[in-house]
């Protein structure tokens, strides 16, 4: 009796493992997911009756974002995997090797069908998303739907403000934070979210208010990313039927900082499916060069403007205040009249061995006198300081 009970459950369990081998092979090449709550098939279009609630429609596009994120890492190291196979077939082929070059073709096949398969899978969950979101839409009022614009206000740090719409994904994507999932959440939860985010990374607290916008407010289109040292470094948002321009953008988002260093600009893009980084001397165009130097932007190209070198001059030896001084862009100033600006001599000051040490390109030090009682009489002229310049002003060797 006992060997026949233990016949039967191994039978059971050998029917089990059967199925579920099955089971495995018929899904071979596809992203399984251990807690599905939501089940898609091709060309669906019924609503599912559990979206009658709007708590568990807004579990289903959580469910929901998180497959989509999987199936995004999922595309990219596919994506990843062929180029570097595609790399290694060009060098096999050029070497000669037959061999290896057929089995590097074969890996190649295998991972456009895993690419393949697995964008498949990402369009079955956006679109699904897209249904889910309408039936939310349609539920409560109070939810989030991707297509939605929402303007965010961070009270400890403005840069942070703006319009951002909630994309297919679900997201929203903050400068210096990257994307933020807040489709199927209440606005109080989608501030939560963007609270934790900017905790977490940049800032200690984070006071954070959602509005939404309607109608007439929202403002559409594509948009430029600026970065570095503008005055607002926010998403540029492209009006409708313009071409922007690098020129055009700098002006009309509101120029750049003091300390902005416009002859080394950046433009980073893509092209061909690679990034690209182009470098553009801003300068030289405003001061009178070509416009034809001036580029064409695009759709999510990204402005970088650096911050130049430090523009400061130095005061040191026998003068009242020692110190540096910074030369704003295009401002003249004279030794003797940094000389004042550091309120003078002091007592024992050499006014006749006065010199300005300057850096030359091949990274000697010139040293220029400054006799500042022959430029007071008129005799002589005063120096133009330079980026960097150093005033000395040595001590009287008989001082009494």
């Amino acid at each position: 009796m006992i060997t026949r009970y233990l016949y039967l459950c191994f039978s059971l369990l050998t029917l089990a493992t059967f199925a579920a081998g099955t089971a495995h092979a018929q899904s071979a090449g596809k992203i399984l997911f251990r807690k599905p709550q939501v089940e898609m098939s091709a060309g669906q279009a019924s609503a599912s009756p559990s979206l009658n609630s709007g708590r568990q429609a807004r579990e289903d596009v959580e469910d929901l974002e998180e497959k989509r994120q999987t199936l995004e890492g999922e595309v990219r190291y596919a994506k990843a995997k062929l180029d570097s196979a595609q790399k290694k077939l060009s060098l096999q082929t050029a070497a000669g090797n037959v061999e290896q070059s057929d089995v590097l073709n074969q890996e190649i096949k295998d991972w456009e069908a895993r690419l393949k398969t697995a964008k498949t899978q990402l369009s079955d969950v956006e679109s699904e998303m897209n249904r889910v979101s309408s039936g939310l839409h349609g539920s409560d009022s109070d939810v989030i739907v991707p297509g939605e614009n929402l303007e965010v206000f961070v009270v400890e740090d403005p840069s942070f403000n703006g319009r951002y719409q909630v994309r297919r994904g679900g997201y929203v994507i903050l400068p210096q934070i990257g994307r933020i999932a807040v489709a199927g959440k209440t606005i109080d939860a989608a501030e939560g979210a963007v609270r934790k985010a900017l905790q977490s990374s940049q800032l200690q607290k984070a006071s954070v208010m959602i509005e939404r916008i309607s109608g007439s407010d929202i403002e559409s289109g594509p948009l430029i990313y600026l970065s570095g040292e503008f005055k607002s470094p926010r998403p540029y948002r492209i009006p409708l039927g313009t071409s922007p321009t690098l020129i055009s953008v700098i002006l009309s988002s509101g120029g750049v900082t003091e300390k902005a260093d416009l002859t080394r600009v950046k433009i980073m893009r893509m092209a061909a499916n690679r990034g690209v980084v182009e470098d553009v001397n801003v300068q030289k165009i405003l001061d009178g060069g070509s416009l034809s130097s001036d580029l064409t932007l695009s759709e999510g190209d990204v402005i970088i403007v650096p911050p130049g070198a430090s523009n400061l001059i130095y005061v040191t030896g026998n003068v009242k205040r020692q110190g540096s001084y910074h030369l704003s862009q295009g401002e003249k100033l004279s030794a003797y009249g940094a000389i004042l600006q550091s309120g003078g001599f002091s007592r024992f000051a050499n006014e006749k061995r006065v010199h300005v040490l300057r850096a030359m390109p091949d990274g000697t030090k010139a040293q220029l006198p400054v006799d500042v009682r022959a430029i007071k009489s008129g005799k002589r002229p005063d120096v133009l300081l330079q980026s960097n310049d150093i005033i000395v002003v040595p001590e009287k060797f008989f001082s009494f």
